[in-house]
């Protein structure tokens, strides 16, 4: 398999005529408003730890013990446990490596 660089590409691309795709709008930002409900706020702080650690089967866990389908079904109560659960499991991964003979977590 041939290997090219970077500006044989471009020059490739350019001649079959390709046209670069517009930027993707990203959530929150550029024209939307970023939702700064508390409730809003924790829910993105659960998806961002799941993300960062790739937990999502941990959001997917606690959605079928509360019977939910999605985030926004649980009540404040239970996105304020799911939030404490997602901190706890953190606190848990970077200490649980770290001792002296061992490397970070992180």
């Amino acid at each position: 398999m041939p290997v090219f660089t970077l500006d044989e590409l471009t020059t490739m691309l350019a001649d079959a005529g390709a046209t670069p795709s517009p930027p993707v709008a990203m959530p929150g930002y550029g024209d939307q408003l970023l939702d700064q409900t508390p409730r809003a706020r924790k829910c993105r702080e659960i998806t961002r730890i799941a993300n960062m650690y790739r937990w999502q089967e941990a959001i997917t866990l606690f959605l079928d013990s509360r019977g939910a389908e999605h985030l926004s079904d649980l009540t404040d109560p239970q996105v304020d446990d799911l939030l404490d659960r997602m901190y706890g499991y953190v606190d848990a991964a970077e200490t649980g490596c770290s001792l002296v003979t061992d490397l970070p977590a992180c």
